[in-house]
């Protein structure tokens, strides 16, 4: 399989070149479709979740059979030449001292490839388009006699594996038995030495001259192999024929980062084959998952990450190799420590300069930041449960050794008792510490992708405001997690100080004062102050995507960080959220003439002068998405206290909305006067029932006593539909007049579900 990892991106597929099958497909590749029978040498034992149980094993055998030799013959004639070539490589290897050994026959076929690549790179020099470089006299030929000549170079060097082996010591078994058979019959024929049958004539003696003479033939091709034109099954078959020597012999680290690099590709078959190789080299150097074989080797990836992150104009697609790396192996919240450095060339390339002069990777490089992010969150969610429970530990290791103190079961010298209570507690003081660390790493990568990701949420491209948002959210979660961690463990370091002090293990508390809590403690609200305004800014954009999306993290972040935080916010900034509630979704605002026009930096070639048009049904999924967030806000006692100093304004346009008529909000509408209920039932009750008595003024129920007065004393009729209370609450109309079935409706469903329950608690 061919692929392209240099900065020129991939090279095309057949469908893409419309020319020739031979190019995306040099070399052995997955098709999906292998025949049965082809490549049965090789049993990779691998469970992968994404692969049903009976397909994985055919999943990532090699080697394969090419999706090109379908068009020249069948399976059974490609298993034919392949065990040829497989038994001519196998004959050659213990020929080392002759003119015809491997080593000089592997040239033969090599030598295309590298005509290959050099005429690609000629290409690249030149900018010469794949259609017209493919159309060239020759071309062509080159393409399928290096298609071939990889092939040839895979199995041959396959028929060295003990997979190969295996086989023909079986295959010829077979053919001894049958001779012996025809022996039986006939006594005339030549009698053969049982030793001689019996002796492995075809297993290669492990002589350290063999073994170093097939590394070196092999890293002379993959010196080849891994040229910015990778042919990735061929690293896969080589693993196989060396075991662990591939790794130790530096074939490993100089693939390994090639192969995850080819899991960003966009054509499948590259994508497939890299996943299948990887999975080999996990098998052959036992580990049992990919993600098991990255961890081991993460200081090296990650370090390549970092070297091309220097030289991003070099290497534009190390964003996306690192997202991809992130996401496929599952594990990168264990690799988290390592995390550190690439992130902090990541942030710089998401500052105003850096996005200025690498826009087009803006989105690659926040899509890295959104699965860093997601690793740290992973790791803050167990940080308060591990600290909680090692607090509960302390403490019952300081009740037991109160317990034995007062039974008298401590040793008679004190001497011994306190050097093990030294012992004992240095260990504890040292696993507080590194959960500290380990803490504070977590917080520090959490609060970096936290400022690299805030000022991409007011970006007017929606995919990087998009992921911006996500990494917000997760980023706000991952800090209340730390910060509750802290808590605990800021109540065992009391706890520890206190025994210290009492057995006078003044040593021990002298380490303990000189590890000080950082400043940077106290992350969650300082992160949330500075997100905020972003946030507004992000409401007011006319992209209905990024609102709706925007309305979510508001309520999440709110509830995580409480709502006394938000109140004097909501009371500031609230206008550009009831905006949306207080104009009909049909009527587009007027343009006001006086209206400012925010500043635009130099840098953003978009106007936003103009008002985009927007459709009905994104308008009306905007307002349920802020009915939802006002129903989530004050139904949550934490965050309730936010919309306190608001309610009468959220109530009122809330009620008119709930009134007017709009059937597409109206379960919104009764959800969002549900939660507010619960802050204050009276006042819903009087905005609700102002309208609905007025409108059936003529089925008003007399009052049970006469010492209450009527609703029309409480609830003077209106002059006008102005006179109404939840547009003098709300500041506005919603743009309807008030639907009779609409308040019948509304108020008989907030009746049963609110205020009968109300009446009789």
């Amino acid at each position: 399989m061919l692929a392209r990892s240099s900065s020129k991106g991939f090279i095309h597929s057949v469908a893409e070149l419309k020319a020739g099958a031979h190019f995306t497909n040099l070399g052995q590749t997955f098709t999906g479709s292998v025949p049965s029978g082809v490549s049965r040498l090789t049993d990779v034992q691998e469970k992968v979740s994404q692969y049903p149980p009976e397909t994985e094993q055919k999943v990532y055998e090699l080697p394969r059979m090419p999706p090109w030799f379908v068009s020249v013959g069948s399976g059974k004639l490609y298993q034919a030449l392949a065990g040829t070539l497989r038994l001519v490589g196998l004959s050659l290897m213990p020929d080392i001292k002759s003119e015809g050994h491997l080593s000089i026959i592997t040239d033969i076929p090599l030598g295309y490839l590298r005509k290959l690549v050099a005429e690609v790179r000629v290409r690249e020099y030149n900018k010469e388009s794949w259609q017209s470089w493919y159309n060239r006299t020759g071309s062509g030929q080159l393409l399928h006699q290096a298609s071939t000549a990889a092939c040839i170079i895979n199995e041959m060097i396959f028929g060295v594996s003990d997979q190969a082996v295996d086989t023909f010591t079986r295959m010829f078994q077979k053919f001894r038995a049958r001779r012996e058979e025809v022996q039986e019959l006939d006594t005339e024929l030549t009698y053969i030495q049982p030793s001689n049958l019996d002796e492995p004539i075809w297993k290669i003696k492990q002589q350290k001259s063999d073994k170093s003479h097939l590394i070196e033939c092999i890293g002379k091709i993959m010196h080849e192999y891994l040229s910015p034109e990778v042919i990735i099954d061929g690293i896969g078959i080589f693993a196989l024929c060396l075991g662990k020597d591939f790794a130790s012999s530096g074939f490993l680290h100089s693939s390994l980062y090639l192969l995850m690099e080819n899991l960003i590709c966009s054509n499948f078959q590259v994508r497939s084959a890299s996943d299948a190789v990887l999975h080999v080299l996990a098998s052959v150097s036992g580990y049992t998952t990919v993600g098991n074989l990255v961890l081991a080797n993460a200081d090296y990836v990650i370090d390549s990450i970092c070297r091309q992150l220097r030289h991003l104009d070099l290497n534009p697609h190390v964003p996306n190799v690192l997202a991809a790396m992130l996401s496929y192996i599952g594990i990168a919240n264990k690799i988290l420590p390592l995390l550190e450095e690439p992130m902090r060339s990541v942030s710089q390339e998401l500052e105003i300069l850096g996005r200025y002069q690498h826009p087009d990777l803006t989105v690659s490089f926040l899509k890295a930041v959104a699965e860093i992010i997601k690793a740290s969150k992973l790791e803050a969610s167990s940080l308060p449960i591990k600290a909680e429970s090692y607090l509960t530990c302390v403490k019952s290791k300081i009740i037991d050794r109160e317990d034995k103190e007062k039974a008298g079961s401590c040793y008679d010298n004190d001497i011994s008792i306190s050097d093990i209570e030294s012992e004992e507690w240095e260990s504890v003081l040292f696993n507080l510490n590194d959960s500290k660390r380990y803490r504070q790493t977590v917080g520090s990568i959490a609060g970096l992708c936290l400022t690299t990701a805030t000022p991409l949420i007011a970006s007017m491209k929606q995919a990087a405001c998009l992921v911006a948002l996500d990494i917000v959210e997760d980023g706000i979660v991952t800090l209340a997690k730390v910060e509750e961690a802290y808590k605990h463990e800021k109540e065992t370091k009391a706890e520890i100080e206190e025994v210290l002090r009492s057995r006078a293990l003044y040593h021990l508390l002298d380490n303990m004062e000189a590890v000080e809590d950082g400043p940077d403690e106290n992350r969650l609200l300082p992160a949330m102050n500075k997100i905020w305004p972003l946030l507004v800014v992000c409401v007011q954009s006319k992209n209905p995507v990024t609102v709706r999306r925007c309305l979510s993290v508001v309520s999440n972040v709110v509830q995580i960080c409480g709502g006394d935080f938000f109140s004097r916010r909501f009371q500031t900034d609230g206008p550009h959220f009831w905006r949306l509630l207080s104009a009909s979704p049909f009527v587009q605002n007027p343009k006001l003439k006086d209206k400012k026009v925010p500043l635009q930096l130099p840098y953003r070639t978009t106007s936003i002068s103009a008002e985009d048009s927007v459709a009905e049904a994104s308008n009306l999924k905007v307002q349920v998405a802020m009915l939802n967030m006002i129903a989530d806000l004050s139904r949550n006692k934490r965050s309730a206290s936010a919309l306190e100093v608001v309610l009468k304004k959220v109530s009122g346009l809330v009620v008119g909305i709930a009134y007017s008529g709009v059937v597409g909000l109206r379960d919104a509408s009764i959800n969002a006067l549900y939660g507010l209920a619960s802050i204050d039932p009276d006042l819903i009750w009087l905005l609700l029932a102002d309208v609905y008595h007025s409108l059936k003024r003529r089925d008003v129920p007399s009052p049970p006593t006469s010492e209450l007065p009527e609703i029309s004393q409480i609830l003077p009729l209106p002059s006008s539909p102005k006179d109404y209370l939840y547009v003098q609450y709300g500041g506005q109309s919603y743009g309807f007049d008030v639907d009779f079935s609409s308040v019948d409706t509304i108020f008989t469903k907030l009746h049963s579900l609110v205020f009968t329950n109300q009446l009789y608690s």
